[in-house]
């Protein structure tokens, strides 16, 4: 399809899901909903091994140094965690403090890491769609629910600019914001945006 309308990718995203498609449904979500989803699905495949994650890195020819990066700050994550909870730093306010503010950099230092790897992926869409099914294969659960936009229907499209929000209407009849945004004269889905207030854009 050409996503040329808010309908039209809304359709080719449904019609992708209901086939277990999900090289289809990623195609159809744009870059931040791919970055987010991405880096909640490494966090999850980290924790089932490391060779997992490298090993889907190496066959979507993400930067080796990028990924090694990132791991090794995964590694010191997990430590401060540990650090935190050791009773010697609870059971004293001064370390208490200091750990939190060490483990805030750590934090601060993997996400960058994470984001700036997950940029550096030639074809996004394609690695999201991999990592959701080797989350799955794994675990039995990935990072997308499996029933997202089946035998929905798309209400109210509101255009302006090069953005759009619509209702999304589940089989069960509950209605759920759905945004859009177009890129180089495609439309692709935000669904984890949040419709802005009345008044607001």
């Amino acid at each position: 399809m050409s996503r040329a309308t808010p309908e039209e990718v809304f359709a080719e995203a449904r019609a992708a899901m209901e086939r277990g498609d999900w090289e289809g449904v990623c195609a159809c979500m744009d870059a931040d909903t791919l970055l987010r989803i991405a880096a909640n699905g490494v966090a999850r495949l980290s924790m089932g091994g490391e060779d997992l994650l490298a090993a889907l890195c190496r066959e979507h020819a993400v930067p080796e140094e990028m990924v090694a990066t990132m791991r090794s700050r995964l590694q010191r994550l997990a430590e401060s965690g540990r650090a935190a909870i050791a009773p010697e730093v609870r059971s004293d306010p001064g370390a208490m403090l200091e750990q939190s503010l060490r483990h805030k950099q750590i934090v601060d230092d993997y996400q960058k890491s994470l984001k700036a790897m997950l940029k550096a992926v030639p074809d996004l869409a394609g690695f999201t769609a991999a990592l959701e099914r080797r989350l799955r294969a794994e675990s039995g659960g990935g990072s997308m629910s499996a029933r997202l936009f089946v035998g929905e229907t798309l209400e109210a499209v509101s255009i302006t600019g090069t953005k759009a929000w619509a209702t999304r209407r589940t089989a069960e009849g509950h209605p759920e914001d759905l945004g859009f945004v177009r890129r180089k004269g495609a439309w692709y889905l935000r669904p984890l945006a949040r419709r802005p207030a009345a008044g607001r854009g």
